[in-house]
């Protein structure tokens, strides 16, 4: 939760007003309280696993939460009409899942839209693409914040900067170390200078035409794997306290200790000529169980939580518009 300053005598060291962990006294007496609205466009194949991994994350800010999971239409009316799910019990997508349709006329302070295993040369080419586009372009009127991992951060990339990614020679798959290289809004306080991060991709985008555009502030890069967080920020009303308007994430910090392990398995199932992912098995020996030590970097998504509730409108009528103003003081009993 923010910390409570005074604007008219600022502390030493507690954040200051234009920190996103700061809240100003009056506003917080004032401050009326709600669970945050998050919808969930869960592309994955393995549904159930997402949801885990993400859920535990995303609750864990101390701040309540209402989750919204939903596919593209196309894909729950064929569950719907008695298709054969692989990964994910039909009956789970029937019970806990909505058509984008069924949720587009609510507003909703985040979203977030996962990656899904698109093998297509471009984002542009996958058969899902005008149902995304769709949703993407949803998100202007109905989102104060979004959050896109991995295939949906590519596709949104695309959508909104025209930014294309491009199919490398083999996967970038393994564990990659990361540098935290910027951080105007705040998102990823708490992680050190220095972190690893699981990265498991086919395409990426260009570092030159990430660089092409200013408003894209590149959170953490890496050697190896290139830039991998991106925020496009907004400012509140008054210009100065940032705000993150949308998040490009493109590797994994949610993943499991052995998510990588099980999704080598199940490539080498394809190709047994699979390479082993990189800098991830002890030995690089897939026998060993690998050691997890990229846990704390799932933080950026309870932080993004937080950063949510630091700008949203009480209102959710009034997103994507974040908290403009002090509402007026009530008046004193005499």
């Amino acid at each position: 939760m923010p910390v409570i300053v005074n604007s008219q005598e600022p502390h030493p060291f507690l954040p200051s007003l234009g920190d996103p962990g700061a809240i100003e006294a009056d506003r917080a007496r004032h401050q009326d309280i709600r669970p945050m609205e998050i919808a969930i466009i869960n592309l994955m194949a393995d549904k159930m696993t997402t949801e885990k991994q993400l859920a535990a994350w995303l609750g864990h800010a101390p701040i309540q939460i209402s989750l919204t999971f939903a596919a593209p239409d196309t894909y729950i009316n064929d569950v719907r009409g008695g298709r054969e799910t692989t990964n994910t019990p039909a009956d789970h997508i029937l019970k806990f899942y909505n058509g984008w349709s069924e949720i587009k006329d609510r507003k909703f302070d985040g979203l977030v839209v996962t990656g899904v295993n698109a093998l297509k040369p471009t984002v542009g080419e996958e058969k899902m693409w005008p149902e995304i586009r769709k949703i993407l372009a949803w998100s202007d009127t109905n989102v104060l914040s979004s959050l896109f991992l991995c295939w949906g951060a590519k596709a949104a990339l695309k959508h909104f900067h025209d930014i294309e990614s491009y199919r490398g020679e083999q996967k970038l798959f393994g564990l990659f170390e990361h540098r935290l290289t910027s951080d105007k809004t705040g998102l990823l306080f708490g992680l050190p200078d220095v972190f690893p991060a699981p990265v498991s991709r086919w395409k990426s985008p260009r570092r030159e035409d990430i660089l092409a555009h200013p408003e894209l502030e590149i959170a953490a890069d890496s050697k190896e794997a290139g830039p991998n967080m991106l925020v496009e920020s907004s400012a509140y009303e008054d210009g100065e306290k940032l705000y993150a308007r949308r998040v490009y994430i493109l590797n994994h910090p949610e993943y499991g200790t052995d998510t990588l392990k099980r999704e080598y398995e199940r490539d080498r199932i394809g190709n047994p000529e699979t390479p082993l992912p990189l800098h991830y098995f002890p030995g690089d020996d897939p026998a060993q169980m690998p050691v997890n030590s990229w846990r704390y970097t799932a933080s950026i998504y309870s932080n993004w939580v937080k950063n949510i509730y630091g700008a949203t409108p009480y209102d959710i009528a009034n997103v994507p518009r974040p908290f403009l103003q002090q509402r007026p003081l009530a008046r004193p009993i005499l």
